[in-house]
């Protein structure tokens, strides 16, 4: 077998099995995400998800990039970078304490009692949970089989416990209570994997490393605060200006185009590798963006499109009749299942895996600018729509700087045959959905039937361009 050969099954086989597990995890997560929203209710779903913002800005202090680092360092130079596992480990853990710290003095402002139980067992868990997961190496060292096994095990877990103790609102403890127990096993699981590789962890206290190591995490750290402004930040605000009632309407949107966009975005965790070791090879280079970006297309657009025209009926049948409000910023967050891949690849894939700490700090930040300044400006004039237009702004942005920074090889994916096949499916899937909208044929048959004419166009004429597309270096 040759080696173009034996490289292309063994990175189809990745993406299989990645792909697969998200396939089965969407599944999950399909039972999960409206069975909380329904469960706990509109007041007690913003609350909880304001919990959740609060803690993904805490969770960089415990873990400022550090875990980033290591796992670039890893897909880099394999198993003889044990050390500067060890080293972040040790120091997550230190800082991990700190922020327990933290936790239990915000909770003691809180005046909604649910909120601040919330944070003492969900912020400890999490912190608890982050610090043992092994996820990141697991996807630096190729191991995507033994990881999509454990996410899939542990997702599994996760809806198992929600199904059978979350029916009231009165019940909300249980939800991140089934994220500590389905976690905590799966993560130690993965450290089992991890010792078979050979990567072995020697924790000690070697002070004279640490700022070795905190040096180029200090860029991943302040790079994912960044993103995190620009994500989370439209949760805190909502919540400020407009109550837990807006908030869950606004987090439920948000919330369902983010699950959307990880069926866009599966292949990043398997290419990120491959990446690291393209840095010498522009040829390589550019034939994994051009595949990636046209993968984005090819997935991603319809799926805008069919979020634009279904909004509607989407919201009231997956969320319940309850977040009926919601479905009216749909239109307004559609652009992010595209955007926001884009924003994945360049800046979080391709300067990430490339060690260009100082291009992708830039390029989160200038997001996180404008998000915040979006934010801040539409929230209280437009409300849930104007945050809404500043969480998608704010990831456009990001991909808009990210692709003018990347190296030029990354920048070559236009000329794209997938691409052009893509972008030419979506215009036919429009055109059949005005069409039927004319013809009053009902929301749903109309997008089910125009996503399969969508399918049957890009299947007959891609066929055979896949395997160009991998293949052409220039």
């Amino acid at each position: 077998m040759s080696p173009a050969r034996s490289t292309w099954l063994k990175y189809g086989g990745f993406v299989g099995s990645v792909g697969g597990a998200r396939v089965v995890g969407a599944m999950l997560t399909a039972i999960t995400f409206p069975l909380i929203l329904r469960r706990l209710g509109v007041e007690m779903y913003g609350i909880w998800s304001y919990v959740i913002a609060v803690m993904s800005f805490l969770d960089l202090l415990a873990n400022p990039g550090l875990s980033n680092h290591a796992g670039q360092q890893v897909a880099a130079r394999r198993t003889e970078a044990a050390d500067v596992v060890s080293d972040s480990l040790l120091l997550r853990g230190l800082l991990g304490v700190l922020v327990v710290g933290v936790i239990f003095t915000l909770a003691a402002f809180e005046p909604r009692v649910e909120a601040a139980r919330l944070l003492r067992f969900y912020g400890v868990s999490i912190t608890l949970i982050n610090l043992t997961s092994s996820e990141y190496l697991l996807s630096s060292l190729e191991l995507f089989h033994e990881r999509s096994l454990l996410m899939v095990t542990q997702q599994a877990l996760y809806t198992l416990g929600v199904v059978l103790m979350v029916k009231s609102p009165g019940d909300y403890m249980w939800v991140p209570g089934s994220i500590l127990l389905s976690a905590l096993p799966t993560n130690l699981a993965g450290w089992i994997f991890l010792k078979r590789t050979g990567l072995r962890i020697r924790l000690g206290l070697h002070t004279e490393r640490w700022w070795a190591l905190m040096a180029p995490s200090g860029h991943y750290a302040l790079a994912t605060t960044m993103s995190t402004v620009y994500h989370r930040t439209g949760h805190l605000l909502v919540r400020w200006f407009l109550g837990e009632h807006a908030l869950g309407l606004y987090a439920a949107a948000t919330r369902l185009v983010d699950f959307v966009r990880n069926l866009v975005s599966i292949g990043f965790m398997v290419i990120t590798p491959r990446v690291a070791r393209s840095a010498d090879s522009p040829n390589a280079l550019r034939r994994l963006a051009r595949f990636s970006i046209a993968g984005i297309a090819v997935v991603g657009l319809p799926l805008m499109v069919g979020i634009l025209t279904t909004a509607q009926v989407l919201v009231p049948l997956v969320l319940g009749a309850q977040y009926a409000e919601s479905a009216r910023l749909l239109p307004w967050l559609a652009a992010y299942v595209v955007v926001a891949p884009l924003a994945a690849f360049f800046s979080g894939t391709v300067l990430y895996a490339l060690g260009k700490h100082r291009e992708y700090l830039i390029s989160t930040a200038t997001g996180a600018a404008v998000a915040v300044v979006a934010y801040l400006l539409l929230v209280p004039l437009s409300g849930t729509r104007g945050a809404s237009i500043a969480f998608v702004l704010g990831e456009a942005v990001v991909a808009a700087v990210a692709y003018r920074m990347a190296p030029e090889a990354a920048r070559d994916v236009w000329n794209s045959g997938l691409l052009k096949v893509a972008v030419a499916g979506t215009g036919l899937m429009a055109v059949a959905l005005v069409a039927a909208r004319l013809s009053r044929v009902p929301t749903l048959a109309a997008a089910i039937a125009s996503g399969a004419l969508y399918v049957v166009f890009c299947g007959w004429l891609s066929r055979g361009r896949i395997r160009t597309e991998m293949q052409r270096g220039d």
